[in-house]
């Protein structure tokens, strides 16, 4: 019987939560953060992508012999990882500015502004590329 493997990379983004893996609009289960999961599918052509609350991965279109093992990479949006560590640093560095040195760096308010920005996009309007799965 035809395998299907995933690996999800482990990431700041979605940490706490678990990612639903579907085919062909049928939930296979659910992977945590880092852990690799096999699904054992019928051969065939199948519509594979991950789903986490209303957004999901882009739909891979997968053909699947008989007896062969296919592996996909799972992931979160392209730079999801740096977003938060950089957006706390950010908002860390005006607090230390502002009431340790006492200057006023308004301006570091406006990073964190740009990433909110970036993330808004994905959990709007880009709700269907949130997730990234690749062979």
């Amino acid at each position: 019987m035809p395998k299907l493997i995933i690996q999800r990379n482990s990431e700041w983004n979605n940490k706490a939560r678990e990612i639903g893996i579907y085919s062909n609009s049928k939930k296979l289960g659910t992977i945590k953060d880092g852990m690799t999961k096999h699904f054992e599918l019928e051969a065939g052509t199948h519509d594979i992508y991950a789903k986490i609350d209303w957004c999901r991965s882009p739909k891979l279109n997968l053909k699947i012999e008989e007896h062969n093992t296919r592996i996909l990479k799972l992931s979160g949006f392209k730079y999801g990882k740096w977003l938060m560590p950089v957006m706390l640093s950010f908002i860390a560095l005006s607090i230390l500015a502002t009431y340790v040195l006492g200057m006023r760096w308004n301006y570091f308010v406006f990073i964190p502004g740009i990433v909110l920005v970036y993330l808004g996009y994905f959990i709007t309007f880009g709700r269907k590329r949130y997730l990234r799965l690749t062979e």
